[in-house]
């Protein structure tokens, strides 16, 4: 997902995008959502969330 919706998505959220990184907007929007915000982190290695929205690009985040 761009950075360009994902902040569309915050946005809508009453999210404030400010300057943030596309990680750390993900991880708000997790939070907002009462989820857990670990976007990004090695936590995808054995995430079993297969429905996330953020999962492709969570997994294309993280260096094998």
């Amino acid at each position: 997902m761009k950075i360009s919706e994902v902040r569309d998505m915050a946005k809508g959220m009453g999210i404030n995008a400010g300057r943030v990184t596309k990680t750390e907007l993900i991880r708000f929007i997790q939070t907002a959502e009462s989820n857990i915000p670990c976007f990004g982190t090695d936590r995808v290695r054995y995430c079993g969330e297969e429905r996330c929205l953020w999962r492709d690009d969570c997994k294309n985040s993280i260096k094998a």
